[in-house]
């Protein structure tokens, strides 16, 4: 089994949107979710940009075109300013890796942290996931037909939460799509709206 983690996710953009969902970050632009951090970095454009995976060769500098930092994992105490509403999140379920080549980046990511390929599940219409586990997160990475050619990037994250449903009611559907029953069994799926302006494909999990 892998010993390999994910640290931490760089993202762009600014973070007066994030507040619209609960998601204030700190002073040092931090924001903790389980065994990881969310970090944004407003001098980029928006997006996910980068991460930083722990117990990974402290050489290592990208992952089939994927900018990636060693970081050396340590509990982290990041404190967060009083606001009328916080997202709290439990963890992050998985990471969602776009890629025109599903076998070459699950290959360049075994041999970077040494996680097995779970499975690759046919999504139709030439859509495939493939499955890695890097600790308690799973890397889904996806190929599709309308993914250009060259590297692979990273897309987009889901959350997982207590009660989606709770936070749909309390962010409305304007904010948050209502939640609806996800692929994996007995859970409850809502995605963020493009028109909150995150920049990155967001979904909130959680069981029924």
């Amino acid at each position: 089994m892998s010993s390999a983690r994910v640290s931490e996710l760089v993202i762009g953009g600014s973070r007066a949107n994030w507040a619209l969902i609960g998601i204030n970050f700190s002073q040092d632009g931090v924001f903790a979710i389980g065994e990881l951090s969310l970090r944004i970095d407003e001098s980029l454009p928006p997006g996910l940009h980068s991460w930083a995976l722990s117990n990974v060769d402290s050489t290592l500098s990208s992952i089939d075109g994927i900018p990636t930092t060693e970081i050396l994992a340590n509990a982290r105490q990041v404190e967060k300013e009083a606001r009328e509403f916080v997202l709290q999140p439990l963890g992050i379920d998985h990471v969602v890796v776009n890629t025109p080549d599903l076998e070459r980046t699950s290959q360049a990511l075994h041999e970077a942290t040494g996680a097995e390929l779970k499975r690759i599940r046919d999504a139709g219409n030439g859509m495939r996931q493939g499955f890695h586990r890097l600790g308690d997160v799973v890397i889904e990475i996806v190929s599709a037909p309308s993914i250009p050619a060259g590297s692979a990037t990273l897309w987009g994250f889901v959350l997982n939460v207590a009660d989606v449903n709770e936070v749909a009611a309390y962010l409305g559907p304007d904010v948050l799509s209502p939640p609806k029953p996800a692929v994996q069994k007995n859970r409850l799926i809502a995605t963020f709206r493009g028109a909150v302006g995150l920049g990155v494909p967001v979904a909130l999990m959680s069981d029924i």
